[in-house]
């Protein structure tokens, strides 16, 4: 008679053989399977770049320039973020109303993003309208007009979007804090500009901005969902064939972004809750490093109070110390954590909102289990961490949107695309034992920066960066608390 196996309700004993772990440096089946990838370089250097899902409905069009809020000044704050909401407010041979109407008649998905190194414009459709869909992009991006009368109504707009940054807590915190670890380079100012230098940027300005950074070579167009590589090349080749292949203007700030650890505190007494973000130097796309913090991101994860505690008797039987350790703090509300990769520089951390009681606190957890991951890490949680971001690879995949920004940043930091299988194989094989050391070398005694936003009164009181540096060295037998008291 075959023995039963009896696992008791929290028993740990049993963890690692029913977890769902796969053998060392295995991927998921699904995972080995990735969606057929073509690119092409035009004459004029454009990249396009398809990746086809035959049996989607859709297709989503992407336009990416390698340029963003780094390449502004000072003078011209905003630039970057301002040409590209223009390039939807009329063309030599368009209006901005022909330009909505033309979107809302093909049912389209018109979107864009302005980012610190790159900016883009998308619109999804219906498969059978991505032809009209690379023609009206290619008019935007190649003949906008550039009115001045429109950009001042944008100004306006742009203005009251400012007013009320206050109420993006999550955003307006993580602008905080890449200006307090970059003070000294403009990858720490705004992504949307400075309020107000918009407001004195002129047509000209904007022209020079296009002029410097919207050319071929910088420049990606990515085509994603129900798409032919062939008639997409063709198509995109005939509407922004007239791009310049370069230019003859030098990058703007392309000398090397230096990590800059300081303490940042917005005291705002009439606010209810605290905005925390912890964040350490960290490393770029193209080091040995970046698996691993990868799989870090998704083994910190993100925190939701109705989820992860206020509904369990004890928080300390979950696999993931963060949420055990911010369970233990009833009013602190959310945590995520952030993994920001530019061309010369990175940035890790965590995100904290909470009432301001727990404003010590919540800096605390910021740096206490990087530096406990740095001398005890439980394999379970690597396992979890990892089963997490496999899904989360199987779902980007899923979506065309999210597969279109991807090949494109990657396309733009690595110059290829890297598939998912390659990610997943990176991880595979980490185990406590390499993500320990990894922590070591990245968080124990180390310079984090500190950002509070809110009623922080209990952090701004201690100006002191060694109050707070202290708790980069704790271990599990020494623990240092200055902050969590």
């Amino acid at each position: 008679m075959a023995a039963v196996e009896s696992h008791m309700q929290f028993s740990k004993n049993p963890i690692l053989k029913n977890f769902g772990d796969l053998p060392s440096g295995e991927i998921p089946e699904p995972l080995k399977y990735n969606r057929p990838f073509q690119s092409t370089t035009l004459s004029n250097g454009i990249r396009v770049c398809t990746e086809r899902a035959a049996k989607s409905g859709s297709a989503t069009l992407g336009v990416y320039v390698g340029a963003g809020s780094r390449h502004d000044s000072l003078a011209t704050s905003g630039a970057s973020h301002v040409l590209r909401s223009m390039l939807s407010r009329g063309t030599a041979s368009r209006s901005k109303a022909d330009f909505a109407t033309e979107v809302e008649q093909m049912g389209g998905v018109f979107a864009g993003d302005s980012g610190r190194e790159q900016s883009s414009v998308s619109l999804t459709v219906h498969k059978a309208d991505l032809g009209k869909a690379v023609e009206l992009l290619g008019d935007a991006v190649s003949n906008a007009s550039l009115d001045s009368a429109e950009l001042e109504l944008l100004k306006q707009e742009l203005a009251a979007e400012h007013d009320v940054n206050f109420k993006n807590y999550i955003d307006m915190t993580l602008e905080n804090c890449h200006f307090n670890s970059y003070r000294d380079h403009m990858l720490g100012q705004p992504k949307k500009g400075d309020p107000d230098k918009l407001q004195t940027l002129s047509v000209d300005d904007l022209a020079a901005f296009r002029g410097a950074n919207y050319f071929g070579d910088n420049l990606i167009i990515v085509g994603t969902g129900c798409v032919d590589h062939d008639a997409f090349v063709s198509a995109v080749d005939q509407h922004f064939g007239t791009v310049a292949k370069s230019t003859a203007v030098p990058e703007a700030n392309s000398e090397t972004c230096i990590y800059t650890p300081s303490l940042l505190f917005v005291r705002d007494d009439e606010m209810v809750n605290s905005n925390i973000g912890v964040f350490y130097d960290a490393p770029t796309f193209n080091h040995p490093d970046y698996p691993g913090f990868l799989l870090l991101q998704h083994m910190f994860g993100r925190y939701e109070i109705d989820k992860h505690a206020e509904h369990l008797n004890t928080v300390h039987k979950q696999y993931n110390s963060m949420h055990a350790l911010l369970g233990d703090l009833p009013d602190v509300t959310m945590a995520q954590s952030h993994y920001f990769t530019y061309s010369d520089s990175a940035l890790f951390g965590n995100y904290f909102f909470g009432n301001e009681i727990f404003t010590r606190q919540m800096n605390y957890c910021g740096v206490c289990l990087p530096t406990i991951y740095s001398h005890f890490l439980n394999e379970v949680e690597v396992i979890r961490g990892r089963n997490h971001l496999y899904n989360n690879l199987m779902n980007n995949s899923e979506d065309s949107v999210l597969c279109n920004g991807e090949i494109a940043t990657q396309m733009l930091q690595q110059g290829r695309r890297v598939p998912r299988s390659e990610t997943a194989k990176r991880v595979a094989g980490l185990t406590a034992y390499h993500m320990k050391h990894m922590c070591n070398k990245w968080f124990y005694d180390a310079e984090p920066s500190f950002t509070n936003w809110g009623p922080v009164e209990l952090t701004a009181s201690c100006g002191s960066y060694k109050y707070y540096k202290v708790n980069t060295m704790s271990t599990v037998t020494n623990t240092h608390h200055t902050l969590f008291n």
